[in-house]
């Protein structure tokens, strides 16, 4: 849709009826208060519009400080693709304000008006185009010749009241604009939708546990839609950046629709601007601004979310809308320290040990602030049932106490959270072999939200694990419509064609992985398995290393030894050498029996393999629910000892 009356200037066209700005016919993404800005600096076009005046328009009815405009006037100038320095379209008066110095052209109709205007700041002279029949405005400055003009020019001090009272029109339909969310009618609603983390409103104010902690608790509730499809965290978690372009963050994320929004918490006090984009046209489709005390953010989520499904037209439930207001705690205090825990458990940059073992605190000091606060227990089980580097020190049997106990309590208090029914059930196959009482857990955690995508990777991993393939590649496929760009999935379904043993296509899939994703170093062993099974062993030897370089298992001398032993002793002799130092590192680590048990059945060494799988067994150590499928155990299929062990952990040969 588009208005008859809009703006033209450089390669943009901006249209204040639609709120949209074009760059080259494609939508430009501003947050509503930069478009607000946009609009009062076009409109008053070579005029100095001074600070005080601009927050007053902006913001009316609120106080804010003058390093909000700032940030606001720095985000539009990146928008328009200025500099640092560059004062193209936006100049910069020291002290004073900002003026729109562009060369602007306004079109009402088929009425263009070409707008100019002196660098010092003089009125703008607006002339008809040469067909026009009105006389132009001519400049009354003393002493240069000109004749008065045909129109009376008005006196300096009523253009200057003039300014401000249409700079104050302006402001107040903006504010209008956004608190009656007035937006053109939505042809097809989209039904793909990412909800990206929330921005600092001002730059030296980040609070990044709370802007991905607000993300997270929207998605979570939005998940339960089914009518739509909500990218989960863990997809949208890196746009984080104040100037991310929001149309292109929704074609990377392949949505319909983006959920991007700000927030500034300042003492007991938060503000939030929120909006709705279309990623196709760029057209905000719903837009609201909330200021209120932190107490009441759990109204402010009920808000948003109600605001979203009604801006989608979306039907829901008895269940859905239930679910979309639903809140495990009532204590601010205890949701700020869990919604830490939640972003150091994610958090993979930096000494992600630290972050580990900080999430828990994290998520206990919330159950010391609301005991009943299950999601809290949820985050300790998977604490520890995660793979993470903190853990090295813990046996499996510790976690498994710890995180079954946790994970008990979270279902007492609620027993309809999706995530807790998914934590039991990696709980009871991993550890406890009980792989019927884990598929109903798997069955009830889909039931209660069929679009959490880690939840089908989940499950899908559970089947594999089974022999039950073709139902494995149906989550995980379900899991890659929820979440595209996930390189965990994409990962998880290669190693489903290893474990089919069609290795030629393993191979092939993870070399196309590594182009879309360099860092996928986690394919390196998978690969290094799959290019022994095809003959190809120093192939598997360098995957093999690499695998063990960038997890930081080997150092460079650990690297020559073992290269140095495959050149002089062949397959044999490398598998040896890793068995070597494997058993060294055990005696300082926690080590998994898994591991040592692998590298034994590859040479063929039987009795020391078996020794190390009922170590695995009587540890509880997770890895051993992967036998029965496992490539490195092809070797010892045949034996009855492995018949045995699969039957004590209730696996069918």
């Amino acid at each position: 849709m588009t208005s008859s009356h809009f703006y033209k200037f450089g390669p943009f066209r901006l249209d204040p009826a639609e709120r949209q700005l074009m760059r080259d016919s494609k939508p430009v993404a501003l947050t509503p208060k930069c478009f607000d800005l946009l609009v009062v600096l076009v409109e008053n076009g070579g005029h100095l519009l001074e600070k005080e005046k601009l927050i007053a328009t902006l913001w009316p009815d609120h106080f804010v400080e003058e390093s909000n405009l700032s940030f606001n006037i720095s985000t539009l100038r990146k928008a328009l693709g200025e500099g640092p320095g560059g004062q193209q379209y936006i100049e910069t008066v020291p002290k004073k304000g900002f003026r729109f110095v562009g060369q602007i052209e306004e079109h009402r109709g088929s009425d263009t008006r070409p707008v100019s205007w002196n660098p010092d700041g003089a009125v703008p002279a607006r002339q008809r185009t040469p067909d026009g029949d009105r006389p132009a405005e001519r400049s009354m400055d003393a002493g240069n010749g000109a004749q008065p003009a045909t129109l009376t020019r008005p006196s300096r001090g009523l253009r200057v009241l003039f300014l401000v009272v249409a700079a104050g029109m302006v402001g107040f339909l903006a504010y209008q604009l956004l608190t009656r969310r007035v937006y053109p009618p939505i042809q097809k609603p989209p039904r793909t939708i990412a909800v990206l983390p929330f921005k600092p409103l001002s730059a030296d104010s980040r609070n990044e546990s709370l802007e991905m902690g607000m993300a997270e608790t929207l998605i979570n509730r939005l998940s339960g839609i089914n009518e739509i499809v909500v990218r989960p965290m863990s997809a949208v978690r890196k746009y984080t950046d104040p100037q991310q372009d929001i149309a292109k963050a929704g074609q990377e994320l392949q949505a319909e629709a983006v959920l991007d929004g700000s927030i500034q918490k300042a003492g007991e006090r938060v503000r939030l601007t929120v909006r709705l984009v279309s990623v196709q046209t760029g057209a905000t489709i719903w837009a609201e601004q909330f200021d209120t005390d932190f107490t009441d953010i759990f109204k402010v989520q009920d808000s948003i979310s109600e605001r979203v499904t009604q801006a989608l037209t979306l039907k829901l439930n008895g269940v859905e809308r239930e679910q979309l207001t639903k809140r495990s705690t009532d204590n601010s205090e205890a949701y700020q320290l869990y919604l830490q825990g939640r972003y150091l458990f994610s958090k993979q940059t930096g000494d992600s040990g630290d972050n580990f073992r900080n999430s828990l605190k994290y998520f206990q000091q919330a159950l010391e602030k609301d005991p009943k606060f299950a999601p809290a227990y949820v985050g300790i089980s998977e604490f520890y049932i995660t793979d993470g580097p903190n853990l090295i020190a813990l046996s499996p049997q510790e976690r498994l106490t710890k995180a079954k106990a946790a994970v008990v309590k979270a279902l007492e208090l609620d027993d309809s959270l999706a995530e807790a029914h998914n934590a039991l059930a990696e709980i009871k196959y991993q550890y406890e072999y009980d792989w019927l009482g884990a598929e109903e857990d798997f069955k009830r955690a889909v039931d209660l939200n069929p679009n959490v995508a880690f939840i089908r990777l989940a499950y899908g991993w559970y089947l594999m694990c089974q022999g039950r393939f073709d139902q494995a590649h149906a989550q995980m496929e379900k899991a890659q419509e929820l979440d595209p760009v996930s390189l965990q999935i994409n990962r998880a379904r290669g190693t489903l064609l290893l474990y089919r043993r069609q290795y030629d296509e393993a191979i092939n899939y993870f070399l196309k992985l590594r182009e879309a994703e360099p860092t996928a170093h986690r394919t390196h062993l998978l690969m290094s398995v799959a290019y022994e099974k095809t003959g190809r062993q120093a192939e598997a030897v360098e995957e093999s290393l690499e695998h063990g370089r960038s997890l930081g298992f080997l150092t460079s001398e650990q690297i020559g030894f073992l290269r140095k032993s495959f050149k002089t002793s062949g397959w044999h002799g490398f598998l040896q050498g890793r068995i070597v130092l494997l058993e060294q590192r055990s005696k300082t680590d926690y080590m998994s029996p898994n591991h040592l048990a692998g590298l034994y059945s590859l040479l063929g060494e039987k009795d020391h393999a078996f020794a190390w799988l009922e170590k695995a067994l009587d540890e509880r150590d997770p890895a051993i629910v992967k036998i029965k499928i496992e490539p490195v155990y092809d070797n010892l299929r045949s034996d009855p000892r492995f018949t045995k062990l699969l039957q004590r952990i209730n696996l069918t040969p």
